[in-house]
């Protein structure tokens, strides 16, 4: 495992090498080192330029990855075949499901691509084949039948690794492969690709500040990125928060908050009802770098919201105080979603005392879909399970006392095979602002239910229980953690298999320098020093979280475990994840 962490100087965190699992199959890779010093370069002076840096090159094509919401690792190039590593998320196991990067060739040609480390097993990119591409100066949606997405047979004795370690990983850290084709019929410029229709920091800034509605910056993130909040002018007994963002892959949130603002900017009549609070990019730090789920801590926001802890969150923990200034009528919280099609819900409907209350948590979904065709009510959920207790919805809903406190899912494949474009987004838009508009919360009208519902509430207030559907998510997050487990035996004709797993005993390691990163925009040196004696951790662990314990650094006199023959070294808190996680599933195990 020693190998497969490496430190990045230029952002001071941790990250999976995934070269070190394929590296029978990608021979001398060309590793894209430098991809976010430029960028960095240019925030720290204001200058927000998009400028794709080249990382590779050959005779026929010219790679680009060092560039905004870009997370490409490493290529290899075969022919006209080209196989891709993506960078996991900052500070995690190597949560990988976004991708956007560039090519250009030098003459007209086919070029078949493979993404060999994706994470997310289930996908509707299975059935529903398009991807992203920038050609021709427009986004186009490919639709190819050459695009497949299959499991990634790192398993399998050819790849095994002679590190133990590496090969323990190999075994059990299951990845997907992204394979499509691409006819380049030019070579004048950068075709880009990407998972969806990106939408990156430098959008949101032109968005505020084309806005008429006033804006200020709650706070700074980990890297010193800014947190907007918007808020309309006419000011009403009752507020809408609009949340977008937490996770980056997610850029439908993005454009659908955007066209919000949009409307809003233009006077939409909701204004009158309401007072809209909107914080358009809840982790600029994980679009940023380009990451899937996370911000720069390897933190899963939306599992952070019921005790957001001020250092590795900062986005959360300041919302949430600020949420409770204002008598909250609804929290929307804008995600997208890789499993299912459509536009739809998750409420919270739990503890019914009255049929009225089951029905005024869902009226507002009703309306969403009379509303638009794009709507599924029938996608919805309005059950509180306990995995879901520190989301935004849930959280807030029952520390607030907000009963519309929702999660809107917007496919990130659209409906019917055709992905949402800007027409789409604009409709959806619409139809939530119209929803808030013609919300009643004393409505009765039984045209919005029918009897099989009404059915349903009656049983929930009987035995006070849980709506029966799931409140899934688009992704558990939990399946980006390494779980060490017991070694598999194997029949194998390898005469030179090796162990899975070898346990070493834990070693003392003197004091050692961190290195701590400062914000962006100020005339600071990147990284401050200090020396701070050794110490070992201890872990308060809060009830739902992702990928890795609420850790509290405390001198403890007791040694933990080595894994992987890794000897113990100074923890960084929350920023030396991977060995956090793993020391803690190894000590559950014993």
């Amino acid at each position: 495992m020693k190998k497969l962490l490496k430190t990045n100087k230029d952002l001071g965190n941790q990250y999976l090498d995934f070269t070190q699992l394929f590296e029978k199959k990608l021979k001398q890779p060309t590793i894209n080192n430098d991809s976010k010093k430029e960028l960095i370069e240019q925030y720290r002076q204001r200058n927000f330029k998009h400028e794709p840096q080249p990382f590779y090159e050959s005779s026929e094509i010219i790679v680009y990855g060092s560039f905004e919401n870009s997370n490409i690792m490493a290529v290899q190039q075969e022919g006209n075949e080209l196989n891709i590593l993506l960078n996991g998320d900052t500070n995690t196991n190597g949560c990988t499901q976004w991708f956007y990067f560039g090519i250009m060739v030098k003459q007209p040609q086919q070029l078949t691509f493979r993404i060999l480390n994706n994470r997310r097993g289930k996908s509707l990119l299975k059935e529903y084949n398009h991807i992203r591409v920038y050609d021709n100066n427009k986004w186009n949606c490919e639709t190819t039948k050459e695009l497949y997405y299959y499991r990634t047979n790192i398993n399998h004795p050819f790849y095994h690794s002679s590190d133990s370690s590496i090969a323990n990983l190999q075994q059990n850290f299951p990845l997907h492969t992204l394979q499509f084709n691409y006819n380049f019929t030019q070579n004048k410029s950068i075709v880009y690709f990407a998972l969806t229709l990106p939408y990156t920091v430098s959008n949101l800034y032109h968005l505020v500040y084309h806005s008429s509605l006033k804006h200020k910056v709650l706070c700074s993130t980990s890297l010193g990125l800014p947190i907007f909040k918007l808020k309309t002018k006419h000011k009403t007994s009752e507020v809408v928060i609009i949340l977008a963002r937490q996770h980056p892959s997610e850029s439908v949130g993005s454009h659908i908050c955007e066209e919000i603002i949009k409307l809003l900017d233009c006077g939409h009549q909701v204004q009158n009802k309401y007072r809209c609070v909107i914080f358009p990019m809840l982790n600029p730090d994980g679009v940023f770098l380009g990451n899937s789920r996370c911000n720069f801590n390897g933190i899963d926001l939306n599992r952070k919201w019921d005790m957001p802890n001020q250092t590795t969150e900062p986005e959360i923990y300041n919302v949430v105080k600020h949420i409770k200034k204002y008598k909250v009528a609804f929290l929307i919280d804008l995600h997208g979603h890789s499993k299912k099609l459509c536009q739809f819900l998750y409420g919270c409907a739990t503890q019914i005392k009255h049929i009225s209350d089951y029905m005024r948590v869902k009226q507002f979904s009703r309306l969403l879909q009379q509303g638009c065709d794009l709507f599924s009510y029938n996608n919805c959920s309005f059950s509180v399970t306990p995995d879901r207790v520190s989301t935004a919805r849930v959280a807030m809903w029952k520390k607030f006392q907000i009963a519309n406190s929702m999660t809107i899912e917007t496919s990130l494949y659209g409906v019917s095979k055709k992905p949402f474009e800007k027409e789409e987004f604009q409709l959806l838009a619409l139809n939530i602002l119209n929803a808030l508009f013609k919300y009643d919360e004393y409505q009765s009208d039984p045209h919005l239910y029918d009897a099989q519902e009404i059915n349903q509430a009656i049983k929930l207030i009987k035995k006070d229980g849980i709506d029966d559907k799931e409140s899934g998510s688009d992704s558990d997050a939990e399946q980006d953690i390494i779980v060490t487990r017991n070694p598999r035996l194997k029949v194998t004709s390898r005469r030179d298999s090796t162990p899975l797993m070898v346990k070493s005993k834990p070693k003392q390691q003197s004091e050692t320098p961190i290195q701590q990163p400062t914000l962006f925009f100020k005339n600071e040196q990147t990284y401050s020093f200090k020396k701070i004696p050794s110490y070992q951790m201890k872990r308060k662990v809060s009830r739902m979280n992702s990928f890795q314990s609420q850790i509290i650094d405390e001198p403890l006199n007791a040694q933990l475990p080595t894994i992987y023959n890794i000897p113990n070294k100074q923890y960084k808190g929350t920023l030396d994840l991977i060995q956090a996680i793993q020391v803690k599933s190894l000590s559950r195990q014993q």
